[in-house]
């Protein structure tokens, strides 16, 4: 067991240059049309879960007034049920709901829709092209479009303030973070990340080991940020087993300002005698029978009420599996879309209100529904997961405000559906086949009683 968690360990430590998963661009882009020759300058946050935000500033040609405009960002596929069968085709980013900062609803907007290209020396997506409308053809020659990654340090009060004013909280947490940082005290929380994967299994095994880094990856990023102790235990390959599972959680002896994470990447099934909402995780690789993985197994549920019976402050208990039928397993997709991070870093307040907040709290979720199938990819990992890591650093970055765990499930959860839906979970590949995939969590506030 030591040598597995020393190996995930240093996997996690090679992972954590590229871990950051915020892209902050700066756009300048003209359609030079005669509808619209106006000189757009634009920022752009594009998060690796596909969310993102736009805000372009412009001045309108007759009166010279001066327009802010806000829009939310999401992958589209230009009404293809099922995107390219590579992990290398385009990426399409449409800009949706637009919000006037500075103007009002009667100016003419157009949205426009970026195309990013994969960069098979970079080995990451970047920005191509812009057009003012949602298509996959190619730019138009006349219009000009410049692109440029914006790292940390390029995120200063010159270049934020032309898109954000001073009071908003955006400005103020990328541009006046706190700095107090914990109190001693604070710094004796312990966080315990008891992580439990089927890596041996011959269909998900790779992916359930990409999700174990990833894991890790994270809420090493975390604690060492905040300053707090974090105590990892590994549950893998010849040691995955009920009885160790059971050992591990019985052993866990948090005092009451503790954190406990509970992860866990394999195979799940409902029993549809019990008809449950949460699934029942198999704990053993190889098994012998229907009745051998009954015996070898936990329900997700329970593992979260023996959990939270301890005094532990904040608990986070995550399985990414199926949920259905024993016979089922995971379905495969392509890769989310990956661009170039700008290195921005976790925020105190915001993580002070996500794993710090002084009233007890406790988290249970999971990638599927009753009834349904997880997606995944052996050379990349399972998709729930993460969307799920991706959002905890999200919101925990100095890009989020009024963070809530409800908020970060719920981005979560969009993003899993949006990639099943562009997946097949069975063949051949006809709409009937595309999945559907809803991660269910529930949030429990004190003890739960």
């Amino acid at each position: 067991m030591k040598a597995t968690h020393l190996f995930c360990c240093l996997l996690a430590l090679c992972f954590s240059n590229a871990a950051w998963c915020q892209s902050v661009y700066r756009f300048q882009y003209n359609f030079h049309q005669p509808s619209d020759s106006i000189s757009y300058n634009a920022f752009f946050i594009r998060y690796d879960d596909g969310s993102g935000l736009l805000r372009v500033r412009y001045k309108l040609p007759a009166s010279g007034e001066d327009v802010l405009v806000e829009t939310d960002v999401e992958e589209n596929y230009l009404n293809d049920p099922i995107p390219a069968k590579n992990d290398t085709g385009p990426l399409f980013l449409k800009t949706v709901n637009p919000r006037f900062i500075i103007g009002n609803n009667n100016i003419r907007f157009n949205p426009p829709f970026f195309q990013f290209r994969y960069n098979a020396r970079s080995k990451f997506y970047e920005p191509a092209a812009v057009t003012a409308v949602a298509t996959k053809e190619a730019m138009n020659p006349r219009t000009s479009f410049t692109a440029a990654l914006v790292e940390k340090s390029g995120l200063n009060k010159a270049f934020v303030s032309a898109f954000f004013s001073e009071d908003e909280d955006f400005y103020i947490n990328l541009l006046k973070p706190a700095t107090k940082g914990l109190s001693q005290a604070e710094k004796n929380t312990k966080l315990f990340l008891l992580l439990v994967a089927d890596t041996l299994d011959k269909e998900i095994g790779p992916a359930c080991n990409i999700d174990v880094v990833r894991t890790i990856e994270t809420f090493k990023g975390l604690t060492d940020y905040l300053g707090i102790k974090f105590l990892p235990q590994t549950i893998t390959g010849a040691n995955y087993s009920k009885k160790n599972v059971e050992l591990a959680i019985s052993a866990l002896k948090p005092a009451a300002t503790d954190i406990i994470v509970f992860y866990y990447s394999g195979h799940g099934f409902r029993k549809q005698e019990e008809n449950r909402r949460f699934p029942n995780i198999k704990l053993k690789t190889n098994h012998t029978s229907k009745q051998d993985v009954y015996m070898n197994s936990l329900n997700i549920e329970d593992v979260f009420a023996s959990i939270i019976k301890k005094p532990s402050r904040f608990n986070l208990v995550m399985s990414d599996c199926c949920n259905n039928d024993i016979e089922t397993t995971n379905a495969t997709g392509s890769k989310p879309g990956q661009t170039k991070a700008s290195g921005i870093d976790w925020n105190e307040t915001n993580c002070r209100s996500l794993f710090l907040n002084p009233a007890r709290m406790s988290v249970l979720t999971t990638a599927a529904e009753n009834g349904q199938r997880a997606t995944s990819k052996n050379d990349f990992g399972s998709f729930f997961s993460f969307f799920l890591t991706s959002s905890i650093k999200n919101y925990g970055s100095s890009l989020k405000s009024n963070v809530s765990w409800d908020l970060l499930l719920q981005d979560t959860k969009t993003q899993t559906i949006f990639k099943a839906k562009h997946t097949y979970c069975d063949k051949p590949y006809i709409p009937e086949n595309i999945c559907n995939q809803y991660p269910a969590y529930k949030i429990v506030f004190g003890n739960g009683k």
